[in-house]
């Protein structure tokens, strides 16, 4: 017994390292009476009972009824490992420091462990991601708060971990949105956007992986928008209270109009980062969108990433997903471009989280519907909780 209480608080095999017989010859003579040293942790009590369980005169060992006795009249201070004031530090400094190193970038991280103000400082070429849930006020309005939270949560470890596998550095997230770059920190030069695509690709594969609500099947899985942007921006450490890391410029705006003008299930980005990503990945899938109004920027060219028709068909009867429709699919011009829409014969609906049918505002480009007189009319689907801007063709 008095092994297991060395191990206890020493953490370690007793003799670790030694000949086992050379140990043994020792421990078994009197005169060396071999017993292992006593830990700096062990409390004085312990130590005594330690000492008297492994006693070279079996007389002195208490039996299993005298342990109890005695352990009956002991307190938790008696048992409590000694952590003397210096390790105590030590230990609250390292585990500070483990915490600044996840949520600033190392170079950061290191300035305001050494009490210095951090600088603005600007990247010249990094690419930033954006996504957000498809129908995340549906979602919120239909769950309870909590229900929403481990949502919320499940999604996030999924993304955190795929954003340590492709070394991708995550910025924040806000409600719904989770916002990542790479380039920032690390020598990503030649592989920035690769690595955003490829990230993309699986976080969306792995939020369809996600159940809306873990006691209701039926409620379906999760769907999100994704864009990214390629270019310049500027970081800094915002306030004092609650520090917070940040990016700054026109990159983050872009990068953001990309995700909230892309549909369900699919990745946009801008005619830069489909560049730079032909040049970093040849044979990574994109196609070209066309010509898209974006706020603030007018028409601006864009890139499907990934595979272009990303819809699959949904269960059937599951509430919250999207029923058997197809996506919109494009004719192409001479040049590989999309010419114009070919519009299905069905008009886009999807089953909502009350089982009714409604359409379904992820799809952002236009619908021909009939007039009662016949004629032909460009209708257009909007859901001003969760589309700004247009497509323009």
């Amino acid at each position: 017994f008095g092994m297991i209480i060395y191990e206890i608080y020493s953490r370690k095999i007793p003799y670790e390292g030694l000949h086992p017989r050379k140990v043994l010859r020792k421990v078994c003579d009197p005169r060396i009476n071999y017993r292992p040293q006593v830990p700096d942790t062990c409390p004085k009590r312990m130590s005594e009972i330690m000492k008297r369980c492994w006693s070279h005169n079996t007389g002195f060992r208490p039996e299993a009824k005298d342990l109890d006795m005695i352990f009956v009249d002991m307190s938790a201070h008696d048992t409590e490992p000694l952590i003397d004031q210096e390790n105590t530090r030590l230990r609250t400094e390292v585990a500070a420091g483990d915490m600044l190193y996840q949520v600033f970038p190392k170079k950061v991280a290191d300035q305001l462990k050494a009490g210095q103000k951090v600088e603005p400082e600007t990247h010249d070429n990094v690419t930033v991601f954006f996504s957000d849930i498809v129908r995340f006020t549906d979602i919120s309005r239909a769950l309870s708060p909590v229900k929403v939270c481990n949502m919320l949560d499940r999604l996030y470890l999924a993304f955190d971990a795929l954003a340590n596998k492709h070394e991708v550095f995550k910025v924040e997230t806000i409600g719904d949105a989770w916002v990542g770059v790479t380039n920032l920190e690390a020598n990503q030069s030649t592989t920035h956007v690769k690595r955003i695509a490829e990230f993309a690709v699986e976080a969306v594969a792995a939020a369809n992986n996600i159940m809306i609500d873990e006691d209701d099947p039926a409620a379906g899985t999760l769907h999100i928008r994704v864009g990214f942007h390629s270019g310049a921006v500027v970081s800094n450490v915002i306030g004092s209270l609650n520090p917070r890391y940040a990016l700054f410029g026109d990159t983050m705006n872009t990068a953001s109009r990309m995700e909230s003008l892309s549909t369900s299930d699919r990745i946009q980005c801008t005619e830069t980062s489909a560049r730079i990503l032909k040049e970093q990945a040849p044979d990574f899938p994109r196609r070209r969108r066309g010509k898209v109004a974006v706020k603030g920027k007018g028409n601006m060219v864009t890139y499907w990433v990934g595979s272009v028709l990303t819809h699959e068909k949904s269960p059937k009867g599951r509430k919250g997903g999207f029923d058997d429709k197809k996506m919109i699919e494009f004719e192409l011009d001479g040049d590989g471009g999309e010419k114009r829409p070919s519009f299905h014969k069905s008009k886009p609906k999807r089953v909502n989280m009350s089982g009714g049918i409604e359409y379904d505002p992820t799809n952002s480009a236009p619908s021909i519907l009939k007039n009662k007189k016949g004629r032909k009319r460009d209708h257009r689907l909007r859901s001003a909780s969760t589309q700004s801007g247009s497509y323009s063709q």
